[in-house]
């Protein structure tokens, strides 16, 4: 998947994309109630496209069994793929279930995601409001501050505390480099 997410070889990804799809389809059917492999699953055939494997059908068939496993989880799915359609009415409204009814680890993914959304509809409070929360648990959500703060030309110089904020704090895996911080910093006037 790390290799996916980095090549721009589009023959290289298809064979990437097929081999990602196996994986994870034989991993569901020796874990058929394992709901991380299901919210890849989910992730894969919403992002891919239909000739790479993906689909939203099978996307929306992997949240239902989800949900039948852990509905705040199925919320999530549900608004994960309403998302990235475009459905943003639903997806706000799948992802605040998740949030409500979810356990750390599920309220914390769907927040990011309703942060993200809010930021998308150009609800600029919302989002604020969101990564506010997140960043006693997600460093990166200081960095969202600070995007928040660029996209809407608000709250500037909070946006400017939170990335400084950000560039201090310990990253890890897939957030945000300190030279996006930095680059961020500099659209924020420093």
């Amino acid at each position: 998947m790390t290799e996916a997410k980095q090549t721009t070889n589009p023959i290289r990804l298809l064979m990437l994309s097929v081999k990602i799809r196996e994986a994870l389809e034989e991993a569901r059917e020796k874990e058929p109630d394992n709901v991380d492999v299901r919210l890849d699953l989910v992730r894969f055939y919403t992002v891919t496209p239909r000739i790479a494997g993906g689909g939203i059908d099978d996307a929306r068939a992997e949240a239902a069994e989800i949900a039948r496993r852990d509905a705040a989880l199925g919320s999530f799915a549900r608004g994960y793929i309403d998302y990235h359609e475009k459905d943003y009415g639903i997806a706000r409204l799948e992802l605040r279930e998740a949030m409500k009814n979810g356990n750390a680890a599920t309220h914390a993914l769907a927040a990011k995601w309703l942060g993200w959304l809010s930021q998308e509809s150009q609800q600029w409070d919302d989002a604020f409001a969101i990564f506010e929360e997140l960043r006693a648990t997600d460093a990166s959500a200081l960095y969202e501050i600070g995007r928040t703060a660029m996209f809407c030309s608000c709250r500037v110089e909070e946006g400017r505390v939170a990335v400084r904020e950000y560039l201090k704090a310990k990253r890890a895996g897939e957030m945000p480099t300190a030279d996006d911080a930095r680059k961020l910093l500099k659209k924020l006037g420093r």
